[in-house]
């Protein structure tokens, strides 16, 4: 029994059969069985942490672990945000996830905009993070931020966020959360009660 390689790749097996012919088989390295895996998708129990960490501050949640709560969206990112003070500025916008999560959402991509932040936090230049903070697409995110009708998020206003709670009510034709201050809805302009 010997192996000889064909054109893709492949081992053949060449023995010979019960009438003594010399008969060639496919021969792979290993079977498929062996390429079957379950990998199971876990969290550690004692997180590391290599970007720095607030006492009492949630983080921004883990992509992809759905599992475990952890939720991506817009609505996390106002209260991941909400969490800081004016001063906490550099500490909220040095979360790894957070950062991941600004460069590729749908909403607003900051993924080509962020090269001189991600060097700041980098070399631990805080001044840079504020000074990118007063950027374009920063006011941006800043604006949508401030806008948002599920207890709203004030603006920015020295790079910090405030909190400000208020009631909202549901549309019934579009599902938006408005304000309770609108007798309108924001994005379908019908009429918040129709009797």
């Amino acid at each position: 029994m010997y192996l000889l390689f064909n054109t893709v790749n492949y081992s053949k097996l060449e023995e010979k059969d019960s009438y003594g012919n010399e008969v060639s088989k496919l021969a792979r390295p290993l079977p498929v069985e062996y390429l079957l895996l379950d990998v199971p998708a876990s969290t550690p129990l004692t997180p590391l942490n290599t970007f720095t960490s607030i006492k009492d501050i949630t983080k921004f949640p883990v992509e992809n672990r759905l599992i475990d709560g952890h939720i991506q969206d817009f609505d996390s990112l106002c209260k991941y945000l909400r969490q800081f003070t004016p001063s906490q500025f550099y500490e909220s916008i040095s979360d790894f996830h957070f950062l991941l999560y600004i460069a590729t959402m749908d909403m607003l991509p900051m993924k080509d905009s962020m090269a001189p932040l991600l060097e700041a936090i980098k070399t631990n230049d805080k001044q840079a993070v504020v000074e990118w903070s007063r950027s374009d697409v920063w006011a941006t995110l800043e604006q949508l931020i401030s806008n948002t009708s599920d207890s709203a998020v004030s603006g920015h206003v020295g790079n910090g966020f405030a909190s400000v709670q208020t009631e909202s009510w549901t549309c019934i034709h579009c599902t938006f959360m408005n304000n309770s201050d609108r007798q309108s809805c924001d994005i379908c302009r019908l009429p918040r009660d129709i009797n």
